[in-house]
């Protein structure tokens, strides 16, 4: 029988901590500890290390730390998720970044309302997770993740895996030309060199403290078109910050 991984010290969790926050800006505490343990167990397993070792292979090994980033992501996403806030985008948004992407159902989500409008967005689509990007690439879901996608645009958009794919939806071509999906730090990375019609932020900043959250939201205003929309989560709002933004509706902001 394996023997279970070692669990992390008070001192070992509180350097833990510190990493996840330096690294991608999320703020965890001690409700968190058992979450933490859980995340990493596979990589000490598979790498045969103690907690205090395998930290230490983080720091010496950016593919590690990758692969920890990757671990203690939080990712849950759904297509169409909070899509009241896509009537706000219009033909002509052609420019759209989905910088928070996860699996890829947002963007889809997105280049499929565009498209179905008669406009010809291109996306770029970012997420601090490596694995995540893998999946959105691949475009390749579960047949029951359609439930929320609206009859017409399932039609058009997905079809439906037979053979060894069979209970699987792929995204078509016509969708998947229309993203880019690249790995992207919103803490740390050189912002785009570009303007952007819309920016989706969303239910990721509900990790980070205020601080993380104000830094965030400044860099991502430098790349919104004046008139732009920047768009949060339905369980965010940017109420106590310091930002650029006008209010909307609930999640919605504009840029001046």
């Amino acid at each position: 029988m394996t023997n279970l991984p070692e669990q992390l010290s008070n001192r070992q969790f509180e350097k833990y901590c510190a990493l996840v926050y330096q690294e991608c800006g999320i703020k965890l505490n001690e409700e968190k500890r058992s979450l933490l343990n859980a995340r990493i167990a596979k990589r000490l397993r598979l790498l045969d290390v103690s907690p205090g070792r395998y930290y230490d292979m983080i720091l010496a090994d950016p593919h590690e730390c990758a692969c920890f980033i990757d671990a203690v992501s939080t990712n849950h996403t759904y297509f169409f998720r909070e899509s009241a806030s896509f009537k706000y985008i219009s033909a002509d948004c052609t420019a759209i970044w989905c910088a928070a992407c996860s699996s890829g159902e947002e963007p889809y989500s997105l280049a499929a309302h565009c498209l179905s409008l008669g406009g010809a967005p291109a996306i770029l689509a970012t997420d601090i997770s490596g694995n995540c990007l893998e999946k959105a690439r691949m475009g390749i879901y579960p047949g029951q993740s359609v439930q929320n996608i609206p009859e017409a645009l399932l039609k058009r958009y997905f079809q439906k895996g037979i053979n060894r794919w069979t209970g699987t939806i792929r995204v078509k071509a016509e969708l998947r030309q229309r993203i880019i999906f690249r790995k992207f730090n919103l803490l740390k990375d050189p912002l785009p060199d570009q303007g952007f019609d819309v920016i989706f932020c969303r239910n990721v900043m509900i990790y980070f403290d205020t601080p993380t959250k104000e830094r965030v939201v400044a860099r991502l205003g430098r790349v919104l078109n004046s008139g732009g929309y920047f768009m949060i989560g339905g369980a965010e709002s940017l109420s106590g910050l310091k930002h650029p933004f006008t209010y909307i509706a609930p999640s919605v902001y504009r840029k001046p």
